[in-house]
């Protein structure tokens, strides 16, 4: 009779635990990375996936003793691999997520990078256009300048770094959120509802205010720009440490402290302690320029003093590149990283000077690159079937042809605008106040030149040079009229 009630007990506490959690999920509340099941479409609603709602467990579970924290660890090649094949084969990006935030958030080299690209897709202008190509000054303002879009624009971009990403944007409160690796089924693109969830969460294509953004999924490629980085700056890690290391060592005079090894006692028969080992011990251990030392010394046959005990300082100044040979390595690698990232020149080097020519070949090669990661961007912005579809449900009369574009005109530099403007002239033409607006010049602030007078020609006779004046003038002109 006990142990039936006793099951009894269990199988009602396994009720009351699953409609609690079913109770939870209708509530449309979800959590740090978990999903809705059931979610509604997004039509002028808060999100249906909240990751700002975080609710955190107390104590220790069942998940925490079974799969123990792997963020404090010391990353090497192998570990790379590991936690690479983990992601790319499994979809289970865990320890890879803890290898990409650990250089990200230890290297200003690696923000550096992101902030170069982000400021340069920022300084592009979005905007909205009809089937025609004509820009929509309206529906640009109400979405294309808002803080969230340009947020979401940067995000969509940073996924070429990542090689995926699980975006969750929220038009109506102005909101961005970039979910962590570690959430993200990057195979099934499935945002899990726990980080060690494999089944339960939702899929992001059916979800209406969820983005997955991976710009390729071949396995060469499939964790992006990181991959590569993160391997090298392992490597710059462990050579920073050596770097140290040398540095402490070479910037100072090594101390050498000896004691003869001759003279020894001998105690209890088992024990030899040389006393003057225990003074040179002594001596090594507490040098520091603010204590004074004393020495023990005897009168020799020369009359001079003998120490028993030799303190040498050997400098060590002798080695004065071997530095070199560290900070060759780290620019080393962070030239082939700015040549994957930024395509590459021998002006890529901050710390070289390069001719003006090999600036603007590297100022093309940027643009260049600048027009690629741009198109990209509108690829996923203008996908009828994901986002172009989703942003519609959150805004009712949007209109259906409307698409995602920027300005494609390609703008001239100085030396290219002078050419242009005197071919213009010589040809009898002159440039249109379009033409100077274009290029943030204010036409009012130009003035026409008074005309110049005409000058004199001389006339040559027997006695001296006279000048006249010529046949027709401005005054001559005016009467006739």
């Amino acid at each position: 009779m006990a142990a039936s009630e006793s099951r009894r007990e269990r199988r009602a506490s396994l009720q009351q635990e699953w409609s609690n959690k079913q109770a939870l999920m209708k509530t449309g509340g979800g959590g740090y990375g978990s999903g809705n099941a059931i979610s509604k479409p997004a039509q002028g609603q808060q999100p249906s996936v909240n990751p700002f709602i975080i609710p955190k467990a107390a104590g220790i579970s069942t998940i925490t003793q079974m799969f123990p924290s792997n963020y404090y660890v010391d990353w090497d090649l192998e570990s790379w691999r590991a936690a690479c094949d983990q992601a790319i084969k499994q979809g289970f990006p865990v320890n890879y997520a803890a290898l990409a935030s650990w250089a990200f958030e230890c290297s200003p080299f690696i923000q550096s990078l992101f902030n170069a690209l982000g400021d340069a897709i920022m300084a592009v202008p979005c905007f909205l256009v009809d089937k025609k190509g004509d820009k929509n000054e309206e529906w640009t303002q109400e979405i294309c300048s808002k803080r969230w879009f340009q947020e979401l624009r940067q995000e969509i971009l940073f996924s070429y770094f990542w090689g995926f990403a699980g975006i969750n944007f929220d038009p109506i409160n102005g909101k961005i959120y970039k979910y962590p690796m570690q959430q993200i089924d990057p195979i099934n693109r499935f945002l899990r509802q726990g980080t060690f969830n494999f089944s339960d969460g939702v899929t992001f294509l059916e979800t209406d205010n969820l983005l997955f953004v991976q710009p390729s999924s071949n396995y060469e490629r499939f964790l992006g720009w990181m991959q590569p980085i993160t391997r090298i700056f392992i490597q710059e890690n462990l050579n920073s440490r050596n770097w140290l290391q040398a540095g402490m060592r070479l910037a100072f005079p090594f101390l050498q402290v000896g004691f003869p090894s001759t003279d020894g006692e001998i105690r209890d028969g088992t024990w030899q302690i040389n006393p003057l080992r225990l003074d040179a011990e002594n001596y090594a251990a507490h040098v520091d320029p603010s204590k004074a030392l004393t020495t023990p010394y005897t009168i020799g046959p020369d009359g001079k003093p003998q120490f028993a005990l030799l303190v040498d300082s050997k400098d060590s100044n002798a080695k004065v590149n071997a530095h070199k040979i560290y900070q060759e390595f780290n620019n080393d690698t962070k030239n082939e990283i700015r040549e994957l990232i930024l395509g590459g020149t021998l002006t890529a080097d901050a710390g070289k000077f390069g001719t003006k020519g090999l600036g603007e070949v590297h100022q093309g090669k940027l643009k260049t690159v600048i027009n690629a990661r741009n198109e990209f961007i509108l690829s996923v912005l203008n996908d009828e079937n994901d986002f172009l579809r989703k942003i519609r449900k959150f805004y009712k009369n949007m209109p259906d042809d409307l698409r995602f574009d920027t300005n494609r005109t390609r703008e001239f530099d100085k030396e290219e605008i002078q050419i242009i403007a005197k071919a213009v002239v010589d040809n009898g033409n002159r440039l249109k106040p379009s033409f100077f607006i274009n290029y943030g010049i204010n036409p009012e602030d130009i003035e026409e030149s008074p005309k110049p007078l005409p000058s004199l020609t001389p006339k040559e006779n027997n006695f001296s040079v006279e000048y006249e004046k010529p046949k027709t003038s401005i005054f001559e002109a005016i009467k006739k009229k």
